[in-house]
């Protein structure tokens, strides 16, 4: 043991046996033999500690603060629950896990950080080309270089400090993780008597033995499903850089040892982040897991991880685990193996059509009131296409024509059609009302049956972009190069382009042959079914979704249309949250089971509340929603809407700030939907388990 580190252990020794040797040589000069003998004990008792430190070296204790490389400022704009305040400017340190006390793989972190800090800042060197020849793929895909001059510092830092560099770096999709915990040696990151079970994992393997994958894991005494960031890092190795910003005046740190006698350092945040590192002897091995289990950004204490929890999740994961080195060639095989049978298995084939009733068929089977459609010659070429609106805004969602006797589908995302046959883009941001994007475009007959997502989609003619507030001009598609224009000159650019209304009818009737129309023809499907065949419609219909984890169930008719509905609530997720609601509501009408409502709780006189969270900027502008809505049959009636804006602490009655109103306002509101006992039951109860 070094002298550092006996001083940090020294550090931590009871306050009063400090005290007792201040004490004992401020009397020093009254009763030489007192010194004397109290000196001796000292001497006697600080080598007692260091023959025990050079006998134990779990004594050392690890802290985030050994393993910060600087100091970094950032600005606070909002407090820890969501308000905005004024501006604060703070420092956090900046950390590398996988190195601590001026060890080599800290100090090289450092000095390619510092590097990477100077070393073309504005990204001038950089290009859009997905690979370098010139470049070996273990320096440009694992290290991140797309320079000569960044391979020779990462080989000179490497060299500096005797480590290794890390080969060209294996991805594993989820589909694939037996074949990576196969050909690692791994064989499970959880312990086989922990009673946990793991769910999905997936990430990255830096030959020979780094880490960086996630996975999910589910504990019986967590009622949630947790995810996990995984990262083993062999301290004779060059690590991929890595490097977090924490305050660390805003953690709880402490040391931990499982029940196998793995030493820990567990650390905790306010915002729910839980770390678990180990600190091996020949590896680094961390845990990031999501403990946030509200879906705020703002959570409250009670909505995070405790201590206790946290501990409870350490002591799951297995920390002896030693990836071994593996045969890259019989791994690529068996991945690219993997991947064939997966895109097999989940190969999009593309539907065929005869005539346009039977896209209609396809695309609607339940009523769609808002739905339209009409024919026009879309470009100027004499035929006719079909066009469909999906909401009723008068954009063009899809269109159809018909080529050597098949109808050709093609998706609009939201498109209008413009005078000269030109096609106006409009993207807007749900979650913004000062962003957005238009792109326009002249439409022919030779490219007009791509989608318009795409380059090659007819003739670019220019696109603007709403961002914040700021128009910018871009005049090639999906180019760099914009400049920024003023509202009145983008306003200008789109007036030369004005939208065309087409006589656009309700898609309900549309006519699929002489006697009937659509609206018709789903009607006929529309049958009741007994008790019994109802719910194994509904087991049916769960049994092909094996994926969606429901744990709870709900049998009750909350749309009023005769027929029993089947309400689902998902199993604990940390990623959404609590999810003590019911996340889809299913019915059986016009001869399918179908859903109808989402995410919501159940009020008196059948009202729905959904709630929702909206985030603007990341960790910026929070709001929680409240909708208040009714549903009759498969159609719904929004009664109430309040949102709680966090940034200003107030209250309003939309998403944007236009109509704000008091807090006792909405409180009246909110008073009169009473939520009711959700009547939730085990999903097991469903089958009679």
């Amino acid at each position: 043991m070094t002298p550092m580190k006996l001083i940090k252990v020294i550090g931590d020794v009871d306050e009063s046996y400090v005290l007792s040797a201040l004490e004992t040589r401020d009397v020093h000069a009254k009763t030489n033999n007192r010194t004397s003998r109290s000196r001796s004990l000292l001497i006697a008792a600080l080598v007692a500690l260091m023959l025990l430190l050079v006998g134990c070296a779990v004594m050392y204790v690890l802290r985030l603060q050994d393993m910060s490389v600087g100091k970094e400022t950032y600005t606070q704009t909002f407090d820890d629950s969501g308000k905005a305040i004024k501006p604060v400017e703070k420092e956090w340190d900046v950390l590398t896990p996988f190195g601590h006390s001026g060890d080599p793989i800290q100090l090289a972190t450092k000095e390619w950080s510092d590097f990477l800090e100077t070393y073309d800042p504005d990204g001038a060197l950089m290009d859009n080309n997905p690979d370098h020849p010139e470049i070996p793929n273990q320096y440009e895909y694992t290290y991140s270089c797309y320079t000569q001059e960044m391979v020779e510092m990462v080989d000179e830092i490497a060299q500096k400090y005797d480590l290794k560099l890390l080969g060209e770096l294996i991805t594993f999709q989820e589909w694939q993780s037996e074949i990576f915990l196969e050909e690692s040696g791994i064989g499970s990151l959880i312990l086989p008597d922990s009673g946990a079970e793991m769910i999905g994992l997936s990430g990255l393997l830096y030959p020979p033995h780094n880490l960086r994958m996630e996975i999910g894991v589910k504990l019986k005494e967590i009622d949630t499903k947790l995810w996990a960031k995984v990262l083993y890092a062999r301290k004779d190795y060059f690590p991929v850089n890595t490097l977090w910003g924490m305050d660390l005046s805003l953690l709880q740190q402490w040391n931990y040892t499982t029940r196998d006698g793995t030493v820990l350092l567990l650390a905790l945040d306010h915002k729910g982040n839980c770390y678990i590192i180990a600190d091996l002897s020949e590896a680094v091995m961390v845990l990031l897991v999501d403990g946030n289990f509200s879906g705020s950004a703002y959570p409250t204490a009670e909505e995070i991880m405790t201590k206790e929890q946290l501990e409870m999740v350490a002591n799951v994961f297995d920390y002896s685990i030693q990836p071994q080195i593996l045969d890259r060639e019989a791994v690529m095989e068996k991945l690219a193996e993997s991947d064939a049978a997966h895109d097999a298995e989940t190969a999009y084939e593309p539907e065929t059509y005869a005539n346009f009733s039977e896209v209609l068929i396809s695309r609607y089977d339940i009523p769609n009131h808002m739905a339209q459609y009409t024919f026009f010659d879309l470009t100027g070429d004499g035929v006719e296409e079909l066009l469909l609106d999906y909401s009723g805004d008068g954009a063009i969602d899809e269109w159809h024509t018909i080529q050597d006797g098949e109808v050709q589908c093609f998706w609009g995302n939201n498109t209008f059609l413009c005078n000269g046959y030109v096609l106006e883009q409009y993207l807007p941001d749900s979650e913004r009302d000062d962003y957005a994007q238009y792109y326009y475009r002249k439409a022919d007959s030779d490219t007009a049956w791509l989608d318009l997502d795409y380059e090659s989609m007819g003739e670019w003619i220019g696109g603007l972009s709403l961002i914040g507030g700021k128009w910018t001009f871009m005049p090639e598609f999906n180019s760099p190069d914009t400049e920024e224009v003023t509202e009145e000159e983008a306003l200008s650019f789109m007036a030369q382009y004005p939208r065309i209304s087409l006589d656009w009818k309700s898609v309900m009737n549309y006519p699929l042959s002489e006697d009937q129309t659509l609206s018709d023809y789903l009607n006929e499907k529309d049958v009741r079914v007994s008790d019994a065949e109802l719910l194994d419609l509904y087991k049916t219909y769960l049994n092909e979704r094996e994926n969606m984890h429901y744990s709870h169930y709900r049998i009750l008719d909350i749309n009023g249309d005769g027929v029993d509905d089947l309400l689902l609530k998902r199993e604990n997720d940390a990623l959404l949250g609590n999810t003590d609601y019911y996340c889809l509501a299913l019915t059986y009408r016009y001869g399918i089971v179908t859903g109808f409502a989402s995410d919501f709780y159940l009020c008196e006189d059948g009202v729905l509340e959904h709630v929702d969270t909206r985030h603007a900027g990341g960790f910026g502008v929070e709001k929680d929603g409240h909708e208040f809505l009714r549903c009759d049959g498969l159609e719904t009636e929004v009664l109430d809407f309040v949102a709680y804006n966090k940034s200003t602490a107030s209250w309003q009655t939309d998403w944007w700030d236009n109509i704000p109103i008091t807090e006792e306002e909405a409180n009246a509101i909110l008073a009169k939907y009473p939520r009711i006992d959700q009547g939730m039951r085990p999903i097991s109860e469903l089958y009679n388990e």
